[in-house]
């Protein structure tokens, strides 16, 4: 039987041969010159500056199907959700203005930036294709696929790009970031992977793409949520072409200053360091793998537009302006929390084990790492704010900036059975339909139930409950000791 299924596979294998020597990644396409009033960037959206005293920031996690549909829930509220701001009632939905994604996180906002209220219809092709859909299945069918054996033996094609193919055809067809572009409206997209040569942070945005002197504008959005759910081991790394120094890019000026930075901004010069570093003319490709790697809820990003003014659309910046009156930022978040069973043997872990918990655990330690730098960054403006209007002239002060900082986990959930249920629930592309009715659902529930967020709907200003994280005393309630 063995020598049967052998023959077999070499004579389903021997004809496509010939396709192996041409299978390749699409290529990158070069940038002849670097235009800030074009491609996809913040300040080119049509919308960009409107609205922006409520400014709201999402991130979605990693976590495959879970990570998806928990985004997908959460989203579903604030098209739910109104807010009233100087007597004008406006919908919450509309108001986001940033969504920055990895991983399963990305299928969702990149669906719902391309094609808007279409991601929650139930007959729609989100939900028929990927969210109720063994995408698993489709994806093991076309790699054990014979025709695509020969492809995947040619040096420039890998298994992400078979993945790139399936969500293309699953979700995305041709659409590229040219066509968000042309778009023209919020939000803006940050889809994030990680450079594989640095472990940092790789965003699909043109600003990213600028010192490589490529044009992103025709890379596909299959591609960017490709590399974006890049999981190691499984998927091989997704390459883009880099043409550093043909095109007329000028580094901002912040990057030289960054680079003299080490001991005052050590974070400001490693940023300005990775930047510098796509301009080398030997990285003629970036390779990429999964964005939860350098950050699994997709923080890092947004948290430094609001530290700096570093970021081409900073959050800071119009904050010093007296652009926002409220900050809202969402982080959403689908971590799992399996206990592991190796601890209870001497035995050594197997590969299986090895390989899932490094690609888990260091993401979880991070990532509540980076919640609680984003507590602190705002503590920091509201006692800066407090102080100021203690201290300094009515027309000195610091801009008043209402501070909204809103977690969606699963570790809220104050039902241990409930808790521990959608901790350990599997990171895969296949859920039972059951489940992720279950998730969308607690993705609402866990947003309503937040105290920051029934404050901004209900348009009374909670600093405590809102910075802090610490719910206000009820009236008349003894402080606590």
């Amino acid at each position: 039987m063995r020598h049967v299924t052998l023959a077999w596979m070499l004579a389903a294998t021997l004809p496509l041969m010939p396709l192996a020597g041409c299978a390749a990644f699409p290529e990158t396409r070069p940038l002849e010159r670097v235009d800030a009033a074009t491609g996809y960037r913040y300040a080119n959206l049509a919308d960009a500056g409107q609205d922006e005293d409520l400014f709201v920031i999402l991130t979605f996690s990693g976590g495959g199907t879970r990570a998806a549909a928990l985004a997908h829930g959460v989203l579903e509220r604030l098209r739910d959700a109104w807010v009233e701001i100087d007597g004008e009632r406006r919908n919450l939905l509309d108001e986001v203005d940033v969504i920055s994604s990895v991983s399963g996180g990305s299928f969702t906002a990149a669906y719902y930036g391309l094609h808007g209220d279409a991601l929650f219809d139930p007959e729609g092709r989100f939900h028929r294709n990927f969210l109720y859909r063994d995408v698993e299945a489709r994806l093991k069918g076309q790699l054990f696929n014979p025709y695509n054996w020969a492809r995947l033996a040619s040096k420039t094609f890998g298994r992400i790009d078979i993945a790139d193919e399936v969500y293309q055809d699953l979700l995305f067809d041709d659409a590229d970031f040219g066509d968000l572009t042309a778009r023209g409206r919020k939000p803006f997209l940050l889809i994030n992977a990680t450079d594989m040569a640095k472990g940092s942070r790789f965003t699909f945005v043109q600003s990213q793409f600028d010192p490589m002197c490529a044009d992103l504008d025709r890379v596909t959005l299959s591609r960017a949520v490709a590399a974006s759910s890049n999981f190691p081991v499984a998927f091989t790394p997704l390459a883009l072409n880099s043409y550093p120094g043909r095109c007329d890019y000028r580094e901002p000026a912040w990057v030289a200053a960054g680079l003299r930075d080490l001991e005052a901004n050590p974070r400001r010069y490693y940023r300005a360091r990775s930047l510098r570093d796509y301009q080398a003319p030997e990285r003629r490709y970036v390779h990429l793998l999964d964005g939860g790697v350098a950050d699994n809820i997709g923080l890092r990003y947004p948290l430094t537009a609001i530290r700096s003014t570093d970021v081409p659309w900073s959050v800071l910046r119009k904050i010093n302006l007296e652009q926002i009156d409220k900050l809202v930022v969402i982080v959403v978040d689908a971590k799992t929390q399996q206990v592991p069973d190796f601890d209870t043997s001497p035995r050594a872990p197997g590969l299986t084990q090895v390989v899932s918990n490094i690609a888990t655990t260091p993401m979880a330690n991070y990532s509540f790492d980076t919640v609680e730098l984003l507590r602190q960054t705002l503590r920091t403006r509201a006692d800066a704010q407090q102080v100021s209007r203690e201290t300094a002239p009515p027309d000195e002060a610091l801009h008043r900036v209402e501070l909204y900082r809103i977690y969606v986990g699963f570790d809220q959930l104050q039902d241990e059975a409930q808790r521990e249920r959608f901790l350990s629930l599997p990171t895969t592309f296949r859920l039972p339909a059951g489940e992720v009715d279950d998730l969308r659902r607690i993705g609402g529930v866990l947003l309503e139930r937040s105290p920051c967020f029934q404050s901004l709907v209900g348009g009374h200003y909670d600093e405590p409950a809102c910075v802090q994280g610490v719910p206000s005393p009820s009236p008349g309630a003894a402080p606590s000791s």
